[in-house]
């Protein structure tokens, strides 16, 4: 990576995108595929994985029509006039904002009941919250250097358990393996989409890109890894617990804690398998609040990215304290459905659509 220019290779941007994707629904995802699928779940998250790269595809083609040093903002409003490029950015920046609450939610709630139980839930929230802004302050750069330390972090203990796991699990759990429908595994798959959250972050990185050539495949590629890590983790998890795993309220957390480790000298096993979420957590929450406020910057066109940051925290951290919490799991579908599907589908690809029709009149006119 080149320094001080607040750019990023594309090693480092796949690395971001596998931790923004993978804290953002991983604890949940066994147990909601398994409510739909039974044992078939991992199918399910299969499929979600293929719609997953075909929207990482769309996304990147979206990015190609970006000019040099445009951001998200600057090329809609390029595309699809100022207001609508405007009115986009501040949606999107609205969205992630909710991204950041509800995961900011979800995590106090789990920290709070597996390890904090004496700590007041707002507490947990605004040390991750604090955490997470002052490193999205600090730049795209700042991000990128931060995920080649937590990608492997993150990713090498969780897979090393969970391959361990494979040692005590009853792989008759998995059959009959096509107990479900293909239309069912289909509108599962599409029920399951807001376990992608962070994807959309494809949109609003690609001006950061060092090297834009091959980006694409990149990413998709990226996509693709985490796809396999999450069938991977779906498939050993109901192998693990059975049908009872619906009745789990985070069974890759209860894996993970259960998972006997040989030869481990630490007393608190479930502690340390927590801080791999936790900093996997850190990651979407920070990429987050970092576009967040840049996108916002971008729309208003005036003041510094940290003055950005500090409104939105404030913001986000309100939001938080306010939430009905016993309700994370239908909002995050909520947002999905409705902000979360238009910047993962319909806005790239209505941005592409006018991309390629200029294109096309500015070749006639030659």
């Amino acid at each position: 990576m080149l320094f001080l220019n607040n750019k990023a290779s594309a090693r480092q941007m796949q690395m971001l995108l596998m931790l923004d994707i993978f804290g953002a629904g991983i604890v949940m995802l066994p147990r909601k595929a398994a409510q739909y699928a039974g044992n078939g779940a991992w199918l399910i998250v299969l499929v979600m994985g293929i719609a997953a790269a075909l929207i990482a595809f769309l996304l990147g083609t979206a990015g190609k029509y970006y000019r040099e040093g445009e951001s998200f903002v600057d090329a809609a409003q390029r595309l699809l006039s100022k207001p609508v490029g405007a009115a986009l950015g501040l949606l999107i920046s609205l969205k992630l904002m909710f991204n950041c609450v509800l995961e900011l939610s979800r995590f106090g709630g789990v920290v709070n009941e597996k390890l904090l139980r004496q700590t007041p839930f707002w507490v947990i929230c605004a040390v991750m919250l604090a955490v997470s802004s002052y490193a999205a302050s600090k730049g795209y750069e700042t991000r990128a250097r931060l995920a080649q330390v937590l990608f492997y972090i993150v990713f090498v203990p969780f897979i090393f358990v969970f391959v361990l796991a494979m040692r005590d699990v009853e792989f008759e759990n998995l059959v009959p393996m096509m107990s479900i429908s293909p239309g069912d595994i289909l509108k599962g798959a599409a029920q399951m989409g807001s376990s992608l959250t962070g994807l959309e972050l494809i949109l609003l990185c690609q001006p950061y890109a060092a090297k834009r050539v091959a980006l694409r495949s990149k990413l998709i590629h990226a996509v693709l890894f985490i796809g396999c890590v999450m069938v991977f983790t779906t498939i050993v998890t109901y192998a693990r617990f059975g049908e009872t795993i619906t009745q789990l309220k985070y069974p890759v957390l209860d894996m993970m804690d259960t998972t006997d480790i040989p030869g481990a000298f630490i007393e608190r096993q479930d502690a340390l398998m927590m801080s791999f979420w936790i900093l996997s957590n850190f990651a979407i929450v920070n990429g987050c609040m970092f576009f967040s406020s840049i996108v916002l910057k971008d729309v208003i066109k005036k003041g510094r990215h940290s003055i950005y940051i500090a409104a939105s925290a404030v913001a986000v951290f309100a939001a938080v304290c306010l939430l009905n919490h016993e309700d994370i799991d239908r909002l995050i579908d909520m947002v999905y459905y409705t902000l979360g599907a238009g910047f993962l589908v319909i806005v790239p690809l209505i941005m592409i659509i006018s991309g390629a029709a200029r294109a096309t009149r500015k070749a006639a006119m030659r």
